[in-house]
């Protein structure tokens, strides 16, 4: 099982030393810690989650994004798992493959609708750069999450800026 912070941690409910610097620095959450310990739980009784790989989560405005394999997502998505988020949590949750690949991350973000295009734009003068989703018109009211929790997921984890464009 892979979870952002050590099994023995989630299990003990305590953060070892490595851990600990790991929150410090911002490389873990609360809600990591929050999601992992809820996992770590489920798996007393559901084997199945002793094979799973939850790298991290991103905490929105109403939506709680859960990074992990595509593999995974069938085991952890089990309503037993999102029940207690969701009840810890008072926000949706919603899972994402692990990937640096941004067109496949707002594919997944945005499943079923298609993307027309998806830009990456060098700004002058440091070549910052920033993601043009192009989505088609007809699909502006049949976003699966609001437009801003888009954005923002993209930005958190790819570090990146990025913004929607109906064409």
């Amino acid at each position: 099982m892979k979870l952002p912070i050590c099994v023995i941690d989630a299990q003990t409910n305590t953060l070892c030393r490595k851990c600990k610097q790991l929150y410090r620095d911002g490389k873990i959450s609360d809600i990591d810690i929050e999601i992992s310990k809820i996992i770590i739980d489920a798996s007393k009784s559901n084997k199945n989650l002793k094979n799973i790989s939850f790298y991290s989560s991103y905490e929105l405005s109403d939506v709680v994004m859960i990074i992990t394999r595509k593999q995974d997502v069938d085991i952890l998505s089990s309503s037993e798992i999102v029940d207690k988020i969701k009840q810890n949590t008072h926000k949706e949750v919603r899972f994402l493959e692990k990937t640096n690949d941004p067109r496949k991350l707002i594919e997944s973000l945005l499943d079923p609708v298609p993307i027309v295009n998806l830009s990456t734009l060098y700004i002058p003068p440091h070549s910052d750069k920033e993601y043009k989703i192009e989505i088609g018109k007809q699909f502006k009211d049949k976003l699966p999450i609001p437009e801003e929790v888009i954005v923002q997921t993209v930005t958190s984890v790819l570090g990146t800026e990025a913004y929607i464009e109906f064409v």
